[in-house]
């Protein structure tokens, strides 16, 4: 079984290494990733993970700036026989030219159960909106992005800690299995696909720096711990403190039910100690945000009893009215 591989993201690697490892009818022609970026402090241009494996084992690897109208892309897929193209998180849209290629079709496995949370970013939507499950969506793919027909899904249980990488941890676990199982079930004729109700589907779009930001005057902290686990570990969750950038990098929330001072006000940073425990909480509507770790604006992530070494002021420090 001949195929291509679209894929770039650091879990697309471990995937790609079950397959190659423990599927032998799987012949992996080419790996597509996209360009080498540099990276953010030194601008030294690193390979994408699923790269840097191709190559220590011995795949070919082709990193395309386009894909439009790239007919040296074309030919070259062409050349290969395929039986399929599976594309996984590529980031980029699949022209009709290369759909056609692969003699059973191009794949797209996806982080949601479709028709929801069609498009970018299906899982962490999925934390955001506080669900107890998820699911692992194998499709046709069509020149309209998330629409075409499920040919197998796998649903994921989700627990209150989960954050992002966790829910890729437990897709990583099944993603190859499945997969294979699908194919070999495509090309034997066994499969059975089933067409989606577009006029059910969801959107998510492609996450970008500013969605991390903490609403403190209209999100609630189940919201606010929604986003964090959804936005770790990026763009994290944040706010301000005396002007400079905070990510809030660890945290959880409990019912508030202790008796405060009144001089306390909504969105304050306190400090609750007992025998037990010490904790520096953010008070909120009957709840507490409980912070565990932070990073302040070009500085490292330090616990919150570090940070508080450095920064004395932040007790009492107000999220809304500093």
């Amino acid at each position: 079984m001949r195929i291509a591989f679209f894929w770039t993201w650091e879990f697309s690697k471990s995937i790609l290494e079950d397959l190659v490892k423990n599927y032998k009818e799987i012949e992996v022609s080419l790996v597509v990733s996209q360009i080498d970026k540099p990276t953010w402090r030194k601008q030294e241009l690193l390979p994408t993970p699923i790269k840097e494996f191709a190559l220590n084992n011995n795949l070919n690897v082709l990193q395309p700036e386009k894909l439009k109208e790239n007919f040296e892309l074309f030919d070259k897929l062409k050349s290969l026989s395929l039986d399929f193209i599976v594309v996984v998180a590529y980031w980029k849209i699949i022209p009709i030219e290369i759909l056609e290629i692969p003699k059973y079709g191009c794949i797209n496995i996806h982080g949601s159960i479709l028709p929801n949370y069609r498009w970018a970013s299906p899982i962490q939507e999925s934390l955001k909106n506080w669900d107890k499950k998820t699911w692992l969506t194998i499709m046709y793919m069509s020149k309209w992005m998330d629409e075409w027909d499920i040919l197998k899904i796998e649903e994921i249980e989700i627990n209150i800690l989960d954050k992002t990488p966790d829910i890729f941890a437990k897709f990583e676990q099944i993603w190859a299995k499945i997969l294979v199982e699908s194919l070999e079930k495509i090309i034997s004729w066994k499969l059975k696909w089933i067409s989606q109700d577009n006029s059910k589907a969801t959107y998510c779009k492609k996450i970008e720096k500013e969605d991390g930001k903490i609403d403190f005057e209209n999100e609630n902290v189940e919201q606010i711990y929604n986003k964090f686990r959804a936005y770790f570990p990026w763009p994290w969750i944040w706010s301000f403190y005396k002007w400079k950038k905070l990510d809030i990098t660890n945290c959880f929330f409990e019912e508030n039910n202790i008796i405060f001072d009144e001089d306390f006000k909504l969105w304050d940073v306190v400090e609750f100690e007992n025998e037990w425990k010490k904790e520096i909480w953010i008070l909120c509507k009957w709840w507490i945000l409980i912070l565990y770790k932070v990073k302040l604006e070009w500085k490292k992530e330090m616990s919150i009893k570090d940070f508080l070494n450095w920064n004395k002021d932040f007790l009492e420090y107000n999220f809304i009215l500093w």
